[in-house]
């Protein structure tokens, strides 16, 4: 009986001490504000989400996880919440984040002539790549080429359907280096389109509202979702047009590492290329 007892004991302390860790915060800009749509989370892994509207978040982690939180935002520097900051500590996180230093906007005198970039993709008729409401964060886009000095003034997708209420996605340009490792968002703005609902096609075109003059290199544009509601009664869904033969990259949360894929959006922007 009491080798039960024990056994029983030792089971729930071996269940107590393997519950998850709940970290729960809010970010702040260093005014108070909220930030809204920051990732936190730990980078490389699933172990990701975004802030609300209202600047709060929550994070499930494993009882043994020792590993640093990161937050970042597009225009704010990367903030890193060390384990001892969140294990230890019974009360809601304030994360306060620094605005970005700005860097001097270069003007360019010269020729420029009305231009294209794209992925170079095939469109498959019928071919969708979907989003739902448990995709929030989720990441997809096109990698393009720019081959000299290009200035955005547009970019341009288009939608299948969307049955997913309130919907927003965040528009992202990040540079890559030569190892397609490091992945650098070159926007200092966050850049966000609101998806109506709809059974039919739509078109969306955004202005730029800052300048984003792009150096010769390799581009990841991307679309991230970062809001949405789902409907009642339904499965909330969003479907893009499917492209093949120019490859991308997906995120499968936040803060996870972008993956190789032959698949992308058809995304495409509209500019000036200087001579």
């Amino acid at each position: 009986m009491k080798r039960l007892l024990f056994a029983f004991l030792l089971l729930v302390a071996t269940s107590i001490a393997a519950q998850d860790i709940r970290v729960k915060g809010r970010i702040v800009s260093e005014e108070g504000a909220a930030v809204e749509y920051a990732t936190i989370g730990i980078p490389g892994t699933k172990c990701g989400t975004l802030s609300g509207i209202d600047g709060a978040f929550e994070l499930t982690l494993a009882q043994e996880c020792n590993d640093t939180i990161v937050a970042t935002h597009v225009s704010y520097g990367d903030v890193k919440i060390p384990a001892a900051s969140y294990r230890n500590n019974g009360e809601a996180l304030i994360v306060t984040m620094q605005p970005k230093m700005l860097k001097e906007l270069t003007v360019y005198d010269g020729k420029r002539k009305k231009a294209k970039l794209s992925d170079g993709g095939m469109k498959i008729a019928g071919g969708v790549i979907q989003l739902s409401t448990e995709k929030l964060g989720y990441e997809v886009g096109s990698i393009m080429k720019v081959k000299r000095i290009f200035e955005v003034e547009e970019i341009l997708f288009s939608t299948v359907s969307n049955s997913i209420e309130n919907a927003k996605l965040s528009i992202n340009i990040y540079s890559i280096d030569e190892s397609e490792s490091n992945f650098s968002n070159v926007l200092h703005h966050p850049v966000y389109v609101e998806i109506p609902v709809s059974d039919k096609k739509h078109e969306h075109v955004i202005t730029a509202k800052e300048s984003i003059v792009l150096a010769p290199g390799r581009y990841y544009v991307a679309l991230k979702f970062v809001d949405g509601k789902k409907p009642a009664g339904e499965d909330g869904k969003m479907q893009f047009p499917l492209y093949l033969m120019s490859s991308s990259y997906i995120r499968n949360s936040p803060v996870d590492t972008p993956e190789k894929v032959p698949v992308n959006l058809g995304l495409e922007i509209t500019g000036y290329e200087y001579r």
